[in-house]
């Protein structure tokens, strides 16, 4: 496929030679700044580790600073952009300097000087592809095409439901219509060079095609295909894509997972209604270690077949905003297993950016303090990055509302439930893998009820300061044994009677409560 992509680009810019427009005056270039700055602090517990079933232990408090500055170079309608991210955590590690808080790269303290830590976030460029003074000027309609690292756009309306946060790839975006545009983005997950410079390397990419057409004034449809192909799953950061579940992994594996998803979202606004509905359908093909004799050695063969449905409503009455949402995505029943060739019933997005349902919950997703998420070090089952948890499936609900005060000062609330398609085994052990063990029947499907209140005041141009307090009601489907653990091991109340024959424990959850502020400044 990268071969395909590479063609397809240099026949374009053939094209574009062949057909040179007269040359005008070149316009002057112009070199604009742009940014963020957060401080944030945060007083937690029982968060944001990856056992909630330790009595509180991981309690504590942190600050940390996150600024973004964005440089971009424009030439009449062409642009170079280049990003950097810089994450601190202050004072943390001081015995042992390499320790950051999760979500932060490096440590700040006394007298500073901290090196090596600026992060590229966005590295593209972007110029017209069709239309007047572009590539293939003889196209009529307006497009533009965007190369290199960059945001992911033009897919989904809601963050993280598909394709999310930072790709590096090609994009195309076109204009038919005043009311119609469509996004062709290709996606290199995984770069395989040539096997002597890179002996073992595999090939990971994606294709995805949306066409936003608005109906009429109001009322907004955007279908969406997507393909992905992962050779031995995703090599990037937190394996976004390819997670985890039940103890099964493709990740640097020889495993093949290929995945069609298909449907869209569509928006509709009425005065102060808005309805913003999505369904994904997601069908494909995962080979598994062989469990009996099969036509490729070495491999049998599976199939994906799931889906998900998360739409939001809302009603605007003057300074009072309400708004709900309800996602539900299928999972699998306690006993069946993918490595023993039970089909794929839990939904994955291409990219979930560590960010699924960011605003609507404060300690699952965080989103004042957005760096790291409840049982984050299990990413199959931690909702910032998995509809699903783990393998069961999941239900969301959600009720928020905001009251502006003044123009600078709002108040806001929220209140959200959740449970799983199908019953968790919490006799099973919660590590990176997810959960895995346990004697394959479900017990409970309730994981918990979460408050959040909270305000925001602008209180200068540019700047604001957040403030949210957040409770987690933990359910006892969050119960889960630990490793080794019994039930006179610290922290753990046995949730009931009886242990294994190696003496674990079933261990209660605990609740989970942060409180966090944070400045944030923009220009």
């Amino acid at each position: 496929m990268r071969r395909v992509v590479v063609v397809v680009v240099s026949l374009i810019a053939i094209l574009g030679i062949q057909v040179a427009p007269v040359m005008a005056q070149a316009p002057a270039p112009k070199v604009t700044i742009t940014g963020l700055l957060d401080f944030v602090a945060n007083k937690y517990h029982n968060w944001p580790g990856l056992d909630v079933t330790d009595g509180g232990r991981d309690d504590g408090w942190y600050s940390r600073e996150r600024g973004v500055f964005t440089l971009t170079g424009e030439v009449g309608r062409s642009k170079a952009v280049w990003a950097v991210e810089l994450d601190f955590t202050n004072g943390a590690g001081a015995n042992v300097t390499t320790t950051t808080f999760p979500g932060t790269t490096a440590n700040m303290d006394l007298d500073g000087d901290v090196a090596g830590a600026v992060e590229t976030k966005w590295l593209y460029v972007e110029t017209p592809i069709t239309g007047p003074g572009s590539i293939l000027p003889f196209i009529p309609v307006s497009g533009i095409i965007r190369a290199g690292q960059q945001p992911a756009r033009g897919h989904e309306y809601k963050v993280g439901i598909l394709l999310g946060g930072d790709i590096p790839g090609i994009a195309m975006e076109t204009m038919w219509a005043p009311n119609m545009r469509s996004t062709l983005t290709f996606v290199q997950i995984g770069e395989k060079i040539d096997p002597i410079t890179a002996a073992g390397q595999r090939e990971s990419w994606a294709l995805l095609a949306s066409l936003e057409l608005e109906v009429f004034k109001g009322l907004t449809v955007k279908p969406t295909y997507a393909y992905a192909s992962y050779d031995g799953g995703n090599p990037g950061t937190g394996n976004l894509g390819t997670e985890a579940k039940d103890g099964f992994s493709v990740n640097g594996t020889n495993l093949r997972t290929t995945r069609h998803t298909l449907g869209g979202d569509v928006r509709w606004t009425m005065g102060g209604f808005t309805l913003q509905p999505t369904f994904l359908v997601q069908l494909g093909e995962q080979e598994i270690p062989r469990i009996a004799a099969g036509p490729n050695a070495g491999t049998n063969e599976v199939d994906i077949r799931s889906w998900i449905f998360d739409t939001t409503a809302g009603y605007r009455i003057g300074p009072l905003n309400i708004e709900g949402r309800v996602m539900w995505t299928p999972g699998m029943g306690a006993s069946h297993n993918v490595a023993n060739g039970a089909d794929v019933n839990y939904y994955q997005a291409i990219n979930p950016a560590f960010a699924y349902m960011g605003g609507w919950t404060e300690i699952q997703t965080s989103g004042v303090d957005y760096a790291t998420a409840l049982l984050a070090g299990a990413p199959g089952v931690s909702l910032r990055q998995s509809p699903s948890y783990d393998k069961y499936g999941r239900v969301f609900a959600a009720l928020a509302a905001d009251y502006s005060v003044t123009p600078a000062l709002t108040l806001k609330g929220l209140v959200n439930v959740s449970w799983t398609d199908e019953e968790v085994d919490t006799d099973r052990v919660l590590g990176a893998t997810g959960l895995t063990g346990g004697d394959g029947r479900g017990d409970d499907r309730y994981l918990g009820t979460e408050v959040n209140l909270g305000l925001t005041y602008r209180f200068a141009p540019n700047v604001a300061l957040d403030l949210i307090g957040a409770y987690l009601f933990a359910g006892d489907a969050l119960n889960h044994r630990r490793t080794g653990g019994t039930a006179a091991a610290p922290g753990c109340r046995g949730d009931r009677e009886g242990t294994s024959a190696g003496g674990a424990a079933t261990c209660a959850a605990d609740d989970v409560y942060k409180l966090v502020s944070r400045v944030r400044i923009t220009f």
